[in-house]
């Protein structure tokens, strides 16, 4: 869309009368971020640099004996030990300014700096290219993303350089049954049917999923559930020491907990699917340096103008796939 532009006569009230303006630069093109938000909480490791992330892994046992007196014992050597290698991935998104631009915005009553919204414009263009890249599967020099780690059909692919059809312990949980977010069976829903079977799957012990990422359309199924007639669910608030508790439908903001875990929507997420994320076990890897950071600003030989850049090295790593699940063909 073209830049709007007004029409007015400069005479001596206009001229001497400046416009109501904040200084203010307000988004109309991007989506929120929850999903790197949820990341940079608990799930965001920085490496100082390499070429690769690398994740030591253990897959096999040793043999346990039960003996007595003089019996032999099993000596063989056992290995059921390896590594997942993830490669550095890099974003970069240009900020560029021209010589007449900056010299045009350097009047002392200018709102918004032009080189300082345009280097907000970028951060937020990387932070954009990030989050879908999550929710998306690793193409060309792209990051992996839960598609890849946290496959639909996890029985086969290569993820950190470890064949999934051949290791079974690299596979991460799925649930493919079509299911109507909003019927009932048996006096239950169906999605939270789903949802239980899918969490007990990549849970044990005290290991469970910290977060529960979908569309907002699911997410709203979920809320309806539990709003529905005749639904309780009580949850301690910030009193429970004192033994307070409260009760209701509904959760706090824009996230209603799962046994705990954070159910969040995000717009990146691909219709009809449900990802549970146990961060202890899925990391979001940055480099020291290169993580959202502006390089300075460089000029061509034959050109009036600069460019500068802001770089992300970043990948989404795993130790654990076991950990993840995920659901999908929700309607």
């Amino acid at each position: 869309m073209a830049a709007t532009s007004t029409t007015e006569t400069w005479d001596a009230a206009w001229t001497l009368t400046m416009r109501a303006k904040r200084k203010r630069l307000t988004d109309n093109i991007f989506d929120s971020y929850p999903t790197l938000a949820a990341f940079k909480s608990s799930g965001l490791e920085i490496e100082s640099g390499g070429k690769e992330f690398q994740e030591d892994l253990m897959y096999g046992k040793n043999t346990g004996s039960w003996f007595d007196g003089y019996d032999t014992l099993p000596t063989d050597a056992v290995d059921g030990i390896t590594a997942a290698f993830f490669p550095v991935r890099y974003i970069a998104v240009p900020i560029t300014i021209s010589f007449t631009e900056e010299q045009e915005n350097k009047k002392s009553d200018a709102a918004q700096r032009l080189l300082a919204a345009k280097t907000e414009q970028s951060m937020l263009t990387a932070r954009d290219t990030m989050n879908a890249a999550i929710y998306s599967a690793q193409s060309g020099k792209s990051m992996l993303g839960f598609q890849d780690i946290i496959a639909d059909t996890p029985t086969s692919g290569t993820v950190g350089g470890i064949n999934r059809a051949t290791n079974t312990w690299w596979r991460n949980k799925s649930d493919a049954t079509s299911t109507d977010a909003d019927s009932i069976s048996s006096s239950l829903s169906a999605l939270v049917v789903r949802m239980t079977s899918l969490w007990d799957e990549c849970s044990e012990g005290n290991e469970s999923p910290q977060f529960i990422f979908t569309t907002p359309t699911v997410s709203q199924a979920y809320r309806s559930v539990l709003s529905s007639t005749g639904y309780a669910r009580t949850e301690l608030n910030s009193s429970a020491s004192q033994g307070v508790a409260k009760t209701g439908g509904v959760g706090e903001g824009n996230s209603t907990p799962f046994y705990g875990a954070k159910v969040i929507a995000d717009r990146d997420c691909a219709s009809g699917k449900m990802y549970m994320v146990n961060t202890r076990f899925l990391k979001l890897k940055m480099l020291s340096g290169v993580n959202f950071t502006k390089t300075p600003f460089k000029e061509n030989a034959n050109q009036m103008a600069k460019v500068g850049f802001i770089v992300v090295g970043c990948n989404l790593t795993s130790n654990n796939c076991r950990r993840q699940g995920v659901v999908t063909t929700i309607t």
